[in-house]
């Protein structure tokens, strides 16, 4: 006994060849379920592509200031709120100030710090941190997460990990 040929596997009960109606994966159910999987496949996929970037809204704490590590990261943070106001603490001070962000440009206003005794260690952080906002001309949220501030040459000056949300801070006492 031959084996049967590859159009007498594909011939239905009927002794023809499928038609394009006849087919199972043109217009019968496999087909059709078949098309509304691709549709949603390339939905799916176009609407990753014109997904906006990730909004650095919120709660951050800083990491890194100036290309080096901050040393208290227990307060050290950034808070980018909504309608423009910018809040957070050097990890001695508290800090705000005013920002704009369009098109993922940033330019922070002035910054007001509170009045703390701090130590030269603690000085130096507050220090490196304004002078990063001071310089920062643009902010993303990486794919991997992190906050990113960069100057206008493109360096990085300050990097972030966002806070879980409802996270709480205690005065530190002196």
């Amino acid at each position: 006994m031959t084996p049967p040929s590859s159009l007498a596997l594909a011939t239905p009960r009927g002794g023809r060849p499928p038609t394009a109606r006849q087919s199972r994966f043109r217009g019968g159910k496999l087909g059709r379920a078949l098309q509304r999987s691709i549709g949603l496949v390339a939905l799916v996929s176009a609407s990753a592509i014109a997904e906006e970037p990730a909004s650095p809204l919120g709660l951050w704490r800083i990491d890194q200031a100036q290309r080096e590590p901050i040393y208290d990261r227990t307060q050290a943070r950034l808070e980018f709120g909504t309608e423009g106001r910018l809040t957070g603490h050097t990890g001695c001070k508290p800090m705000i100030a005013s920002y704009t962000l369009e098109a993922g440009k940033l330019h922070v206003g002035p910054v007001r710090t509170g009045s703390a005794r701090c130590s030269a260690q603690q000085l130096e952080q507050e220090d490196r941190i304004l002078t990063a906002l001071e310089t920062a001309s643009s902010v993303r949220v990486r794919d991997d997460g992190l906050l990113e501030l960069r100057d206008t040459e493109g360096r990085g000056v300050l990097r972030g990990t966002r806070f879980e949300p409802g996270t709480r801070f205690e005065a530190k006492q002196p």
